[in-house]
């Protein structure tokens, strides 16, 4: 069985490198981004989002330090982006760890990612870059950079080939017990979804009543569910970081809706803490500087999914964690931005507009905004991220890298290059907007 294998790797091998060098003579050589080629087992379409089809991905028109042709699995990734239209997300799997193009300093890991350029073309990738440029390299979030796609010979167009949101070193660099290590001073990865599956552990923290947002909206604080992204071994575990998360959202909590200052006690329930303040009660739990930073990021790309999936957060309980507070990081998935008017108000800070009968606001937002405390530390970083030029700058630059590829993409898609510039021109907007609310 084995050596049947080591054949057929090496057929799909063979069968790249051909398919491949065809290519280049063909359409690649025409292209003036890198090319990415997945020649899947068989020929067998990529349809699941739950089973990896046999693949070889090949990566050419590159330097040629990057050229590759390897094994790996591929299936289709996402929830509601995968089921529309013929245009898919894709997850790929090495057998080995790779590094793709460059990326994230030359790093090896074995997961990447497809994603689509949509309608629009740079919706993730402004929002990537934007956040490269709001976290400074502090916090972790995705490298990315735009490729020409193949499956089985046929152009599927521009993607955007970017990182896998994981647990995993120089990602989101948390401690992962070893099989059958099962003590709860470990780290967690967690992931605000609205899709729970039975892939991840998973817990839901409850609605909380009736209050206002920092517009005057009232609401019922919607509750949500969270995924544990890291590898866990015991049920114990799972209850341990349900509990603590629990607990310091409870203290985030009282301290924005009622004032009170609390702490979690050795059973991890939130009890008044003496001698800290509200604002200090939170700030012993949550890093809000991180908090801070993706706060401004979503009121920038205006993202009206933020508050119900693909929100990730981490801590860390072990000896040398990075994540000593409950940390937020990793922005992800910015497919429902960019829509409502620019200078029409806040958006991921306050409770959101209800769609399709959603509401799709983000808890942790709407309830640090209510503490003063917080809210200088969004206008303090959001002044000196103004007065710097930086998000300007980012602009800049994503509007000459998308200007980059009139080429590749052709007269059939000139559209999608002018509804990229369009969401450059949003963000420009909503920075001026912005600027009026916390450059003071």
């Amino acid at each position: 069985m084995k050596r049947l294998k080591i054949i057929l790797v090496f057929c799909l091998l063979l069968a790249a490198t051909a398919a491949g060098r065809a290519l280049g003579e063909e359409i690649g050589a025409g292209k003036e981004h890198s090319c990415i080629h997945i020649i899947t087992e068989d020929g067998q379409p990529i349809l699941s989002r739950e089973e990896y089809v046999p693949a070889v991905v090949q990566v050419f028109n590159c330097d040629e330090a990057y050229e590759m042709a390897e094994e790996a699995g591929v299936r289709v990734r996402g929830n509601s982006t995968a089921e529309q239209g013929e245009e898919k997300p894709y997850r790929i799997r090495f057998e080995k760890k790779q590094n793709m193009l460059g990326l994230h300093d030359g790093r090896k890991y074995r997961n990447w990612v497809l994603l689509r350029t949509y309608w629009h073309l740079c919706p993730d990738y402004m929002g990537f870059r934007l956040a490269e440029t709001i976290f400074g390299g502090k916090y972790y979030s995705s490298d990315c950079m735009f490729v020409n796609l193949y499956l089985n010979g046929r152009d599927l167009g521009v993607y955007l080939l970017c990182e896998q949101n994981q647990a995993a070193k120089k990602r989101m660099d948390v401690y992962e017990p070893a099989e059958g290590e099962t003590r709860t001073d470990i780290g967690y990865l967690l992931e605000m979804v609205n899709y729970p599956d039975d892939e991840h552990p998973c817990f839901g923290i409850g609605e909380k009543p009736y209050t206002a947002d920092i517009a005057g909206r009232k609401r019922v604080v919607p509750g949500r569910h969270y995924a544990i992204k890291s590898d866990i071994w015991d049920e114990v575990q799972a209850r341990y970081i349900e509990n603590w998360l629990t607990g310091a959202y409870s203290v985030l909590y009282e301290a924005a809706v009622n004032g009170e200052a609390m702490e979690l006690n050795e059973d991890l329930k939130a009890v008044p803490a003496e001698g800290r303040t509200p604002f200090e009660a939170v700030g012993k739990l949550l890093d809000l500087e991180s908090l801070a930073d993706m706060l401004i990021l979503e009121e920038l790309v205006q993202n009206y999914d933020v508050g119900a999936g693909s929100f990730f957060m981490a801590v860390d309980f072990s000896e040398d964690s990075r994540y000593e507070k409950l940390t937020f990081l990793g922005p992800w998935d910015f497919s429902w931005g960019y829509t409502e008017p620019a200078d029409g108000g806040y958006y991921a800070c306050t409770f959101q507009n209800m769609i399709q009968g959603m509401d799709n606001s983000n808890p942790w937002f709407v309830l640090a905004m209510k503490i003063e405390g917080f809210q200088k530390i969004v206008r303090d970083r959001w002044k000196q991220l103004s007065d710097s030029g930086a998000l300007s700058d980012t602009t800049i630059r994503v509007l000459a890298d998308i200007e980059a590829l009139a080429g590749d993409l052709g007269e059939e898609n000139a559209d999608k290059l002018e509804k990229g510039r369009e969401i450059v021109n949003y963000v420009n907007e909503r920075i001026r907007w912005l600027d009026e609310q916390w450059d003071e």
